[in-house]
């Protein structure tokens, strides 16, 4: 079976690494990228898109939009520390809550990729 790839956005270079780091070692690919709009042009290599709620130029709900125009069926995860800030109409699959544990977010993936 191929390996899915992961689309990480996340403007702290700290927590792309971190998740980078911690997702191949749970058997995924990674695609790294700062913000929103350096996303968009990976989204149709991704299985999977993991972004930050709070990001500069383009935030976490504005990339899930784009995403499910251009791969509806792709799941989306919002990671934020400020879950109330989420718009409730989002259309993200799922938003968990910063910090959480990677045994959290790996059930969440495997849930949402059906592994």
């Amino acid at each position: 079976m191929d390996k899915k790839t992961i689309l990480v956005v996340d403007d702290s270079k700290e927590m792309r690494n971190l998740l980078r780091v911690c997702l191949i070692e749970l058997g995924y690919k990674t695609i790294l990228c700062e913000d929103g709009q350096y996303a968009v042009p990976h989204i149709n290599q991704a299985d999977l898109l993991i972004t930050d709620f709070n990001m500069p130029k383009m935030n976490g709900v504005e990339l899930t939009e784009v995403a499910k125009r251009e791969k509806p069926d792709m799941p989306v995860i919002i990671m934020t520390g400020a879950p109330e800030n989420v718009p409730i109409d989002h259309l993200a699959d799922k938003v968990i809550e910063k910090p959480f544990e990677i045994r959290h977010l790996e059930k969440v993936i495997a849930d949402l990729l059906l592994c």
